[in-house]
């Protein structure tokens, strides 16, 4: 099923649902528009990020099944992905018929050589060693040959939460010698790698503003990513500054990038920061539950931040879920997907002012 309808018009609903599926209604937003980003037609998109972007890889990889050659497991109804749902990546492919590659890991960083983590399949290796796998004929030889037509698709890459948070800098645990300016230097040489094999059209997103979630507010209360008592406000403000900071230094790296490219090769710049924030001040445009907006709460509940076992004791119902700007403490909701899906169809066609 095509929704190809709204393109031929300035002011468009963003696509809401109760239900896996689509139904609409949100926000009308008329906007300026801007070129689009490619010349030909976008028939498919590749993914690179963590849990925010992930569709099922984590769970495959913990279970014991490293995700094979053309791997396009979709939770649900296997199982449910880090919204709660299906991600939004799932939902851009159907609102733009697009084929939908998608290398996000949950848990993972842009180089585990910075800020290991959890040590899952980073960015600029094991991410793109799939990328590969899958789209380049003959890697590393003089017949080396990309698959996918230049022309015909995008990369998303939406990285870095896991970079700057817990167990990271915002706690002060980074690799010793690591510095911000290295992980924006990691998102900024991934790109220039995925160039090298003959990539031409890049959307790099920016980090949300992390500082609004539950786990990074200014409350000192344990939280199920964190349980242990911490200091709020420190965590709030440090988060503040590592957000923009990265963001900055990412925003200078494009205009470096597409210099350096000179014309073979775009990136666009998706102020992710910025469409969260529009969310956040502007909720009844965007969540249409069965209750009032809610960008401050989550739906899904965990009562005892010790014991992972009580998660889901006291969640939303299935009818306030499109209510909820925030899944979990930290993970953005379904609905909150659908809005981004939505918006990122309007920035490939050149067409959104984030």
């Amino acid at each position: 099923m095509r929704y190809r309808f709204y393109k031929k018009i300035e002011c468009m609903m963003l696509p809401l649902s109760q239900s896996l599926l689509v139904s609409l209604a949100v926000p009308i937003l008329c906007l300026s528009y801007t070129p689009s980003l490619v010349v030909g037609k976008i028939t498919d998109v590749v993914l690179f990020g963590d849990s925010f972007t992930d569709q099922s890889r984590a769970h495959s990889i913990a279970n014991g099944s490293v995700p094979g050659k053309d791997y396009q497991e979709v939770f649900p109804p296997i199982d449910f992905s880090a919204d709660g749902g299906v991600q939004w990546p799932w939902y851009l492919g159907l609102y733009g018929n697009y084929r939908i590659w998608n290398y996000a890991v949950g848990g993972a960083v842009c180089s585990n050589n910075l800020t290991p983590l959890f040590d899952e399949p980073d960015v600029i290796s094991g991410q793109e060693f799939w990328f590969v796998q899958d789209h380049i004929d003959g890697f590393n030889t003089s017949g080396q040959r990309l698959l996918l037509d230049p022309a015909s698709f995008v990369v998303i890459q939406y990285i870095g939460t896991n970079d700057v948070g817990i167990n990271s800098f915002v706690t002060f645990n980074e690799s010793a010698n690591v510095s911000l300016p290295d992980v924006a230097d990691c998102q900024l040489d991934h790109l220039r790698a995925m160039h090298k094999l003959g990539v031409r059209n890049f959307i790099l997103n920016s980090l949300i503003p992390l500082q609004i979630t539950k786990l990074y507010s200014n409350s000192s209360a344990p939280t199920i990513y964190w349980p242990h008592v911490h200091d709020g406000n420190a965590w709030n403000n440090g988060m503040y500054n590592l957000v923009h900071s990265l963001n900055r230094m990412l925003i200078d790296g494009v205009k470096v990038l597409n210099a350096e490219w000179g014309g073979d090769g775009k990136v666009e710049w998706f102020d992710t920061y910025g469409f969260f924030e529009e969310m956040f001040n502007h909720p009844t445009q965007f969540f249409n539950g069965s209750i009032p907006a809610n960008v401050t709460g989550h739906c899904h509940q965990c009562p005892d931040p010790d014991d992972f076992t009580q998660c889901g004791i006291g969640d939303c119902t299935l009818d306030e879920r499109d209510s909820y700007m925030w899944w979990d403490e930290l993970h953005p909701s379904e609905q909150t997907g659908r809005n981004l899906a939505a918006e990122m169809l309007k920035k490939i066609e050149g067409r959104s002012k984030f």
